[in-house]
């Protein structure tokens, strides 16, 4: 019964929109599920992202911005802190001309609060990540198994992705991989796979009573919340050809936008392991050692 609450809070959790403002007025983000249908056909201009779990889930992931990204998005931002001075500016002149009436008034009377200079240091404006999320179910689901077994299949823009976290949507619930993560390419005409998403609390909960995590603070040490297990996809209405493991690499810190619990994913072979609270990338020697 706990195991069934738990997962019905994540699919809750995960159909609450995201609330960020628009990256660029002008620009289409655009990405969507792939449906369960006895005959599938993909975009080669698109990217595919897959992944499998025993069970519903709920991961995000969030584009990162290449070099001409960052650039508009940057350009854009200044845009924006540019009109912000614009109405700061005729909002600051009536101000100074109240002051200005109120210069001999009596103390007793009150004066209107001076307007806030915006600035690049508090100009509020989201990072290009924010506003380029994607989430993977908890519904639309492309395969389903016995026990609840899950495939879920996104199309998405070509470009890095890195993994944010478990359940997350509107800064409500769920478990932020800001301690450290990865990220990985989703190329264009390919389905990428990421494996088995896994969740060691929710997979606790399977055992014996007296064993379970009452929270997912009670976790052995050195076991977190959040898995990515290597495991092959395969399915008749994707060609073979066109399924690549993701290749992932580790990503040190992540900013926690919505004020989650914190977490991070478990160390993956061959990627990344711990030292303590710092990431170590195992990619560099996995490179150097092929031939």
């Amino acid at each position: 019964m706990k195991m069934v609450k738990t997962l019905a809070l994540i699919g809750a959790i995960a159909l609450l929109p995201l609330s960020a403002h628009a990256a660029d007025d002008k620009e289409k983000w655009e990405h969507k599920a792939v449906a369960d249908k006895p005959q599938v056909v993909l975009n080669p201009a698109k990217a595919y992202i897959v992944v499998q779990a025993d069970y519903v889930v709920v991961p995000q992931f969030m584009k990162r911005p290449n070099a001409d990204e960052a650039a508009k998005h940057a350009a854009k931002r200044a845009e924006e802190l540019a009109k912000e001075r614009e109405k700061w500016t005729k909002k600051h002149a009536a101000w100074e001309k109240d002051m200005a009436t109120l210069a001999k008034a009596p103390s007793s009377v009150k004066r209107p609060t001076e307007p806030q200079e915006p600035t690049e240091a508090n100009f509020s404006w989201p990072r290009y990540e924010q506003v380029h999320a994607v989430y993977l179910g908890p519904q639309n689901r492309f395969a389903k198994g016995e026990g609840g077994k899950s495939t879920y299949l996104h199309e998405v823009e070509p470009g890095e992705y890195v993994f944010y976290g478990n359940a997350m949507a509107a800064g409500v619930g769920g478990i932020c991989a800001c301690l450290g993560t990865v990220a990985f390419k989703a190329e264009a005409g390919k389905v990428t796979s990421l494996g088995q998403f896994r969740m060691p609390w929710v997979d606790g909960l399977r055992g014996p009573k007296e064993q379970r995590a009452k929270t997912s603070l009670d976790l052995p040490e050195g076991v977190t919340t959040m898995a990515f297990v290597p495991t092959a996809f395969s399915d008749s209405r994707i060609p073979a050809d066109m399924v690549v493991p993701a290749r992932f690499t580790p990503v040190d810190r992540m900013p926690n936008w919505f004020g989650l619990e914190v977490d991070r994913v478990m160390p993956i072979e061959g990627v990344m392991r711990y030292e303590r609270d710092k990431v170590v990338d195992l990619t560099v020697a996995a490179a150097l050692a092929t031939p």
